[in-house]
């Protein structure tokens, strides 16, 4: 049975990049709209873009575990953005192509990254193949930054399974406070967005698994 899909948008991304021309592009309040325009004038390149969420997953994930963990293959895919955008190649231009995306780790991927819903019972499994819409973002030419953080099961493991707890990364954190409850189960795809760890997130969603989270950290979630 298809999942209803949650993409989460940032609104704010945090710091200045200065490509090899020597044009600065401010990463503050960009969206995926500035972010293609900078990719396809040369302002920014697929590598840069991946290198700042990954440090800043290096930074803010220790606190926050919006990110269970991260694509071994996001710079090498970044690299070959790069090169199909300068070569224009179809495609290469449009859309999501050379963009980062996170995802959540209920969302099978045939690379390698887990696909583990949070539990240690699948780590190391072998999906059979991407999910439909990691299909869909691949031929677009999106690049998988990773796999969020989320709920164990789906909050299926237990009655009293704290929202955004799993075995593997433990407690996700509403980066604006604490304290507060970051809602689940799609909790590490709302919690990695409003900490700039990552620009699009995506999450499922069968019972207000869209709504709470993007809604408890202050987030635009959209459910389709």
């Amino acid at each position: 049975m298809d999942i209803p899909l949650l993409l989460f948008l940032s609104i704010t991304i945090l710091g200045l990049n200065h490509n090899a021309e020597g044009s600065p592009f401010s990463f503050r309040e960009a969206t995926v709209h500035d972010i293609r325009i900078a990719l396809d004038h040369n302002r920014l390149t697929s590598q840069e873009l991946v290198k700042f969420y990954l440090k800043e997953i290096r930074r803010l994930n220790p606190v926050l575990n919006g990110v269970i963990e991260v694509n071994p293959d996001a710079l090498h895919l970044a690299h070959k953005a790069d090169q199909d955008r300068k070569a224009k190649k179809p495609g290469s231009v449009t859309g999501l192509a050379g963009i980062p995306i996170l995802l959540k780790d209920n969302i099978a991927t045939k690379d390698k990254l887990n696909t583990t819903a949070g539990s240690y019972a699948l780590l190391g499994s072998i999906v059979p193949r991407d999910a439909g819409v990691v299909k869909k973002l691949r031929r677009a030419g999106a690049i998988i930054l990773g796999k969020a953080s989320m709920t164990e099961w789906a909050a299926y493991r237990s009655n009293n399974v704290p929202n955004g707890w799993n075995a593997r990364r433990g407690q996700s954190v509403d980066p604006y406070l604490k304290s507060a409850d970051p809602c689940g189960s799609s909790t590490g795809s709302a919690t990695s967005v409003a900490a700039n760890m990552a620009m699009v997130t995506l999450g499922t969603e069968t019972y207000g698994s869209i709504l709470c989270p993007s809604s408890s950290n202050s987030v635009v979630g959209i459910k389709p």
